[in-house]
């Protein structure tokens, strides 16, 4: 990303280290998107996922990022556009892969409608590759610009399907595994049973668990678990 872009963008918006295809689970159903994310140089124009919250969406969209390393990246979580300005969009045609997340915060709003239909008309899908995600089927949202709409309409489309529990138990300890956490006999099965079963709530309970042992250098036990969530 260059430092121009990187200066605009809040501090919140950076990729995260494990958001990579090493740490997705890829279901059955979402192994051909996948597939082509990975092998970038297929895609001749751009792409479109649309998937609930809590899906995987950004997590795709940021391991497409890291995966483009030193051929430059650029990814822009649209839920903080009003700390953005529009043209931010502007002169990313050097780069190799160009990321929108959350596509559905732009609709109704008319500088950034014109600004992605600018973006999508400029790109040149021979050396910069798009990937766009919504959380809304992207025919029913209120654009105001009917050519956005349309040229969405055009771009190769993936609907991204959330993990059964099974997969989403799976994920945890996949990212448990790859942060070298020790997780005694028996742990993730007692967190399956009393946590909610979404990746992003699985996600902050192994954070925290990862927090406490290093702080404390213990293995991580049930009754650990217990006292570290209150359980």
């Amino acid at each position: 990303m260059s430092d121009k872009h990187e200066d605009q963008l809040p501090l919140a918006v950076g990729l995260e280290d494990e958001a990579t295809f090493e740490n997705f689970v890829t279901s059955l159903e979402n192994l051909q998107l996948v597939t082509w994310l990975q092998d970038p140089e297929r895609l001749d124009s751009p792409v479109l996922i649309q998937g609930p919250p809590a899906s995987g969406r950004t997590h795709l969209l940021q391991a497409c990022c890291h995966l483009a390393g030193d051929r430059g990246a650029f990814f822009l979580p649209l839920r903080y556009k009003d700390q953005l300005q529009p043209e931010i969009l502007e002169g990313l045609g050097a780069l190799s892969m160009i990321c929108i997340d959350d596509l559905q915060f732009a609709a109704g709003d008319v500088d950034w409608e014109l600004a992605l239909v600018h973006l999508i008309d400029t790109i040149n899908p021979t050396a910069s590759h798009l990937v766009l995600s919504t959380s809304a089927k992207a025919a029913e949202l209120p654009w105001e610009l009917p050519d956005l709409g349309s040229r969405l309409q055009q771009a190769l489309f993936f609907r991204l399907h959330p993990l059964n529990d099974e997969g989403i138990m799976e994920a945890f300890e996949l990212r448990a595994r790859n942060r070298g956490l020790n997780l005694a006999a028996g742990v993730t099965e007692f967190i399956g049973i009393r946590a909610e079963r979404r990746l992003d709530a699985l996600m902050d309970i192994l954070e925290r668990l990862d927090e406490s042992s290093m702080q404390r250098q213990h293995r991580i036990t049930i009754p650990l678990v217990k006292e570290i969530l209150g359980w």
